[in-house]
């Protein structure tokens, strides 16, 4: 847990023994007295990524890193990651970048064209890198 558990757990007062909620508004509240005495903390079922900026024509996509966390984590070059609703294709373009085969299914039309471009843009774009 490193320097900032032992600092932050000498100065634990009442309102720690509480539930408290986060400044951000999350609902994702803490409790720092579960903190005490422990030397190690696995993580939670939250992963905390930096949201994306431009939507892509799609209305939810989230940002590259939050799929190739998991297909690092599970997966290895030449493995193949099924995306079920692929939306604009984001799973399938970190897929082609770290080299794994992929499949998306899409059943709006519209989604699907959209993320058929980007990968075809990728695959443009990579093609062009590997042949210089």
């Amino acid at each position: 847990m490193g320097d900032w558990a032992s600092n932050r757990l000498k100065n634990l007062s009442d309102n720690d023994n509480k539930r408290t909620e986060p400044v951000t508004g999350s609902k994702l509240g803490t409790k720092k007295a579960n903190w005490e005495g422990r030397e190690m903390v696995y993580p939670t079922n939250v992963i905390h990524l930096s949201t994306e900026c431009a939507s892509k024509g799609h209305s939810a996509v989230f940002p590259e890193s939050l799929p190739e966390w998991f297909i690092k984590l599970f997966t290895v070059e030449g493995d193949t990651v099924l995306d079920p609703f692929c939306g604009s294709g984001t799973t399938l373009l970190v897929s082609k970048r770290l080299k794994r085969n992929s499949i998306g299914i899409e059943k709006q039309e519209k989604e699907f064209e959209i993320a058929q471009k980007r990968i075809e843009s990728f695959v443009d774009i990579f093609s062009n890198i590997e042949e210089s």
